[in-house]
């Protein structure tokens, strides 16, 4: 069987692991990714992504193996070449999130050894065009970069980062929270932080403002703190002319009514699983 790997080109291959998951997702990825693809006589029986989230870890999604040639072990296949491909490029470890719902998905990879770190939820709300009514009980304004420590410190002591055992969300890949990615988010305007402009941080919001919604990966703080920082992205959103909140919580994490109901988002009801393995 032979094994190719390059820059993923989406929809150029017949089983594009893209199909496995939300388009939407794909669009808020924030680093490329490359394809691996398993082939057998020239026809590609099975493929999976891979990417880079940080100098030492990787992603993968999306694995897909023809319905004709499932249970042949080619899923067990592509995921060690995904992660001989992750190991060539530095990573120490891979990651991956799987529908809480999935279980038959959880099955395979847990044969591959991974192993569950935490869960999370992933809650969407409409934005209406009219005002949105929520109180502003905290001082928010856009982090600076030299505020990237303060704020990484601040996050990783907060309740969201022990939930999820150190790890954030960037689109919906999860990876170690560091201080450059923090610095890198505040030079692009994506970082919020709350309290006075002297004082020490608060709280603190990560998020990214996509043509089909605003994501905010990460939010913690005290509940009004909270409350204001979301308000305050779906302001901005709304002003681009985006009316959906998306957002990712640990589980059983309140959060405050903006324009309308909360609901999950419908590819993963239940919420995610995320999975580990060291390489």
């Amino acid at each position: 069987m032979q094994v190719r790997s390059g820059p993923l080109v989406r929809g150029a291959v017949a089983l594009d692991p893209g199909t496995a998951l939300p388009a939407e997702w794909d669009a808020w990825a924030e680093e490329p990714a490359h394809q691996v693809l398993l082939a057998d006589d020239d026809t590609v029986v099975g493929a999976v992504h891979v990417a880079l989230v940080s100098a030492e870890e990787a992603w993968l999604e999306g694995v897909r193996v023809r319905a004709d040639r499932q249970g042949q072990g080619i899923g067990r296949r592509l995921v060690a070449e995904a992660e001989a491909l992750a190991r060539r490029y530095g990573a120490g470890v891979a990651r991956t999130a799987i529908p809480v719902h999935e279980y038959a998905a959880q099955a395979v990879a847990e044969r591959a050894g991974y192993r569950p770190v935490t869960r999370a939820q992933v809650r969407e709300t409409r934005l209406g065009a009219g005002p949105i009514d929520v109180p502003y009980d905290a001082h928010v304004r856009p982090a600076r970069p030299e505020e990237a420590a303060a704020i990484a410190r601040r996050l990783q002591g907060g309740e969201t980062l022990r939930a999820w055992a150190g790890l954030a969300p960037l689109g919906w890949r999860f990876r170690t929270l560091l201080v450059p990615m923090v610095k890198g988010l505040a030079r692009d305007g994506r970082v919020l932080r709350t309290g006075e402009p002297a004082g020490p941080v608060e709280g603190a919001a990560l998020f990214a403002l996509h043509r089909d919604a605003a994501v905010v990966g990460l939010v913690d703080g005290p509940p009004s703190h909270v409350t204001a920082m979301l308000g305050t992205v779906a302001e901005r959103a709304r002003a681009g002319q985006v009316h959906r909140l998306v957002v990712f919580t640990p589980e059983r994490l309140p959060l405050p009514r903006l324009d309308g109901e909360w609901t999950a988002h419908p590819w993963c009801p239940d919420g995610l699983l995320i999975v580990s393995k060291e390489l």
